[in-house]
C-alpha cells in the first residue's frame, strides 16, 4: 500500500519570525529529497508567498483561481497549474481576494494536492480559522518562536491552542519548536522545553544572508546557511513522523 503524502504545518507564534521563509525552504528541500513538493500559503492577510519565493513573475494559479473549488479535483492538472521552481510549487495568496477563503475550498484543495502522493507544506498563521481543518491531517507541526519574553508568551498561547485542537484528533500530529534570534544558552532551551512540553527541533540564528537572497529574488534557503540547515532538520523529522 502506498504511503500517504505527508502534510507539514509551519506556524509562526508571532509575526516577523521568518515562518514563511522556513516553509519555503522546507518545501524546496523536500522537493529535492522526494522529487516534488508544494508549499501552500494560508497567510491570506499579507502579500503572497510567491513574492517571498521570487516566483511572482511566473504564470499559474493563485488562491483566487481555486477559491470556488468544491469536491475532489484531479491532482496532476492542479499541480501543473501552479508556479514552480526546481519542482517546488507554490499556491500563493493574493491579498484582499483571499481574505475570506472558504474552509471548504481549503479542505478540498488540500485533499486534491495530497492525492498526488507528494508532500505538502502549509504556511499557516496561529490565528488562522483553517487550523482546525488542517491539524487532523498533519504529520508534523513546527511552531517558530522568538526568545524574547513577549514572543515566548505568544508561543505558550499558540502551543496551548494547538494542543487543545489536537485533543480531538484521532492521530494527533507531532509538535516541534524552532527558535529564532541570538543563539541561546543550552539552559534556556531546556527551560523552554520543560515549560512548553514540546521538543526543540532547531535554532536559527539571525542571518543577513536570508535578506540578501530575498533582494536577489532567490528562493529562501537556496544557498548554504542556517535556514537551509534548519529546513534539512525539519525534513528529517517529517520523515520520522510520517
Amino acid at each position: 500500500m502506498d504511503t500517504p503524502a505527508p502534510l507539514l504545518l509551519v506556524v509562526g507564534a508571532s509575526g516577523g519570525l521568518g515562518a514563511s521563509s522556513l516553509a519555503l525552504a522546507v518545501g524546496r528541500r523536500l522537493a529535492g529529497a522526494r522529487g516534488a513538493a508544494t508549499v501552500v500559503d494560508l497567510d491570506t492577510s499579507r502579500g503572497g508567498l510567491d513574492v517571498t519565493a521570487g516566483v511572482e513573475h511566473l504564470p499559474g494559479h493563485r488562491w483566487p483561481a481555486l477559491g470556488g473549488l468544491r469536491g475532489a479535483a484531479p491532482a496532476r492538472p492542479l499541480l501543473d497549474a501552479l508556479p514552480a521552481e526546481a519542482r517546488a510549487r507554490v499556491l500563493a495568496a493574493a491579498g484582499a481576494a483571499t481574505r475570506d477563503l472558504a474552509p471548504e475550498a481549503v479542505a478540498d484543495t488540500l485533499s486534491s494536492l495530497l492525492g498526488a502522493g507528494e508532500p505538502v507544506v502549509v504556511d499557516v498563521p496561529a490565528a488562522s480559522p483553517h487550523l482546525a481543518t488542517l491539524l487532523p491531517r498533519a504529520a508534523l507541526v513546527v511552531v517558530v518562536t522568538g526568545l524574547q519574553t513577549r514572543r515566548l508568551a505568544d508561543a505558550d498561547a499558540v502551543v496551548g491552542h494547538l494542543a487543545q485542537v489536537a485533543d480531538d484528533c484521532v492521530d494527533p500530529p507531532a509538535l516541534r519548536l524552532v527558535t529564532r534570534g541570538t543563539r541561546p544558552a543550552p539552559a534556556v532551551l531546556d527551560d523552554l522545553r520543560h515549560h512548553l512540553g514540546v521538543p526543540h527541533l532547531h535554532h536559527v540564528p539571525d542571518d543577513p544572508q536570508v535578506e540578501r537572497e530575498a533582494e536577489r529574488g532567490l528562493w529562501p534557503g537556496s544557498t548554504r546557511g542556517p535556514l537551509r540547515r534548519c529546513a534539512d532538520a525539519v525534513v528529517s523529522v517529517l520523515g520520522e513522523a510520517s
